[in-house]
């Protein structure tokens, strides 16, 4: 996912640093980013990189959810919040990166990401049980992020099937026009004839 994506709130972020009465060499020091980053991301024409949130969060008292705004929290967003990268992220579950991106993307888990034993427990725990420490939010929050992020990835299917039927539809019509036009020339329906000789 593009660094955009996350729902970064740059108007919230103001308003976190308003409250804390945070300056911007202040929260820069505390984030560990330029002060120009800083300035940047107040005006909403930056947006800071996973890792780099919640220590802007931290430096201005606030929850890295708190900057942001999303219609529905999906596993993307819970990703950010915690500052890992997707690598990052895969190897805290033991996946391998691939598996996991394919989990955050499309919100399938597959076989990489089902129950797992645990052996101080002597049992099997569900994936949202063992995946939720890693993510910091309850099983149910885990659970409901993973059901938006299967229907962000359906609709996201769905729009992407729609537009290639109308690339191919507008690429059929186009060839029938030409086939149309080929067939009026051949019959000599388009052709401009000359001037009548005997008049």
């Amino acid at each position: 996912m593009s660094q955009a994506g996350y729902g970064f709130d740059a108007a919230k972020f103001r308003a976190a640093r308003r409250e804390a009465g945070a300056s911007v060499a202040r929260i820069a020091r505390g984030a560990g980013v330029t002060e120009r980053a800083v300035s940047l991301y107040l005006a909403g024409t930056r947006t800071p990189r996973p890792e780099v949130l919640p220590r802007l969060a931290a430096a201005v008292g606030a929850a890295p959810a708190d900057l942001c705004t999303v219609e529905h929290e999906c596993l993307v967003h819970l990703r950010v919040y915690t500052g890992r990268s997707r690598a990052a992220m895969a190897q805290a579950l033991g996946m391998t990166e691939e598996t996991y991106r394919q989990v955050e993307v499309t919100g399938h888990r597959g076989r990489a990401a089902t129950s797992r034993y645990d052996g101080r427990l002597d049992r099997y725990i569900a994936w949202e049980e063992w995946a939720a420490p890693a993510y910091g939010v309850s099983p149910q929050r885990l659970a409901e992020a993973e059901q938006h992020t299967r229907q962000a990835w359906q609709e996201l299917r769905a729009e992407r099937q729609r537009a290639w039927l109308e690339q191919l539809d507008q690429v059929e019509r186009a060839r029938l026009e030409r086939l149309g036009r080929r067939g009026r020339r051949a019959r000599g329906e388009g052709a401009v004839r000359p001037p009548d000789a005997g008049r």
